[in-house]
């Protein structure tokens, strides 16, 4: 019996449906499998530990050196006033000839009024002593020659200016200490003494008249060897200072350093 083609045409749609239907939803593709994981390694056997006989002996700690200590040099000595002016009459006693560079100030009621540097030579044998007067730069202005009886002026080229008497002359000068090497001895003793201060390097020895004129005198001593490197003396409201430095004591002058001297 033949086929009723009514009854066989929905079943062919149905079937071209269904194919349409399984290629618009495609299946999809499978993933390949993860690789597996690298597995850790296995845990290492612990190794026996060496036998105290078997375990390599260590270099013995040598302790860090201890700090040198520097040695320390003894401190000066804390002198007395009368201890001090011995030493001051000692190294006087002791001197025979002084060079010395000098700079000098006098102030008035802390104004200052007057500025003066230069040399000074001194030789005891001959009891001379002589002052060179120097300018700011260092050129010869003045010098004074004296034998402490006379003195003799002298200009810059060394020419004769006048002759005075040492007595009237040292009268007339603010700081006469500073002239007066090879006579600290009497000039200790003409005053009272008495100590300002005093440390490891340098002692003030203070020096006021027994008897006459009203003044201070100041004289810091070297504890090297107690000569004075400032002479300072106060006379009510004035003050002049004289600051002593290069100083050589005991060494050959200059042959002609007292040239120019006629009494």
């Amino acid at each position: 019996m033949k086929p009723c083609i009514s009854n066989l045409f929905p079943a062919v749609c149905a079937a071209l449906l269904l194919a349409a239907c399984s290629d618009s939803n495609p299946t999809p593709p499978q993933t390949a499998p993860a690789a597996p994981a690298p597995q850790a390694k296995a845990a290492q056997a612990p190794q026996p530990k060496p036998s105290a006989a078997e375990q390599p002996t260590a270099a013995p700690v040598k302790p860090a050196p201890a700090a040198a200590t520097q040695p320390q040099p003894p401190a000066a000595p804390r002198l007395s006033a009368a201890e001090l002016a011995e030493r001051l009459k000692q190294w006087d006693k002791n001197l025979n000839t002084l060079e010395t560079d000098f700079e000098q100030t006098t102030s008035y009621d802390g104004v200052e009024i007057s500025r003066s540097q230069g040399k000074l030579f001194y030789d005891k044998p001959q009891n001379r002593l002589r002052l060179d007067t120097l300018n700011p730069r260092g050129e010869m202005e003045q010098s004074a020659v004296t034998d402490k009886k006379d003195i003799v002026i002298l200009d810059e080229n060394n020419q004769h200016v006048t002759t005075l008497s040492w007595a009237d002359w040292q009268q007339g000068q603010p700081n006469q200490a500073l002239f007066d090497f090879g006579n600290y001895t009497a000039l200790v003793e003409r005053h009272n003494a008495s100590v300002q201060s005093q440390n490891a390097q340098t002692a003030v020895l203070v020096l006021t008249p027994k008897e006459g004129e009203e003044y201070t005198l100041y004289l810091t001593l070297s504890k090297k060897d107690y000569f004075p490197q400032t002479i300072t003396i106060h006379s009510d409201l004035m003050v002049t200072r004289a600051n002593l430095k290069n100083t050589h004591k005991n060494t050959p002058l200059p042959a002609d350093v007292f040239g120019g001297f006629h009494k």
